[in-house]
């Protein structure tokens, strides 16, 4: 998986994450695979070609990661990072709206960082 990270941040090393990101990868109970970071209180989950070619069912694995990031992570937002060049993009969009999600232009993520052009995001306060 090629990740993105947010733009470079003041006092961050070009092309490295901040000093207190998480990254995860967690299996829910359907084996679908979620990965993603914790920086900053904030819950990013990249959504890219290996998630949306594997017909996986997002509701249950999606649930359990926002209440994960809630309850046990402390995290007051989340943002999901959607690759741009997936073929089902809208579709995703439309299912990320069901569960609360919003559309967000180059969204603050870490200190004031952006995300890379590469991905759409969608926020949602926590």
């Amino acid at each position: 998986m090629k990740v993105a990270y947010p733009r470079r941040v003041k006092g961050q090393t070009r092309g490295q994450p901040p000093a207190d990101t998480v990254f995860f990868k967690l299996v829910d109970i359907e084996e679908n695979v979620w990965m993603g970071a914790v920086v900053d209180r904030t819950l990013l989950i990249y959504f890219d070609k290996s998630m949306a070619d594997s017909n996986m069912e997002l509701k249950a694995g999606l649930v359990a990661l926002l209440d994960l990031a809630t309850e046990c992570l402390d995290c007051e937002r989340a943002v999901i990072c959607i690759d741009k060049q997936l073929m089902n993009l809208p579709m995703l969009i439309r299912n990320f709206y069901w569960v609360g999600f919003v559309l967000v232009k180059s969204p603050s993520i870490v200190n004031g960082g952006s995300l890379s052009d590469a991905w759409v995001a969608m926020d949602m306060d926590l």
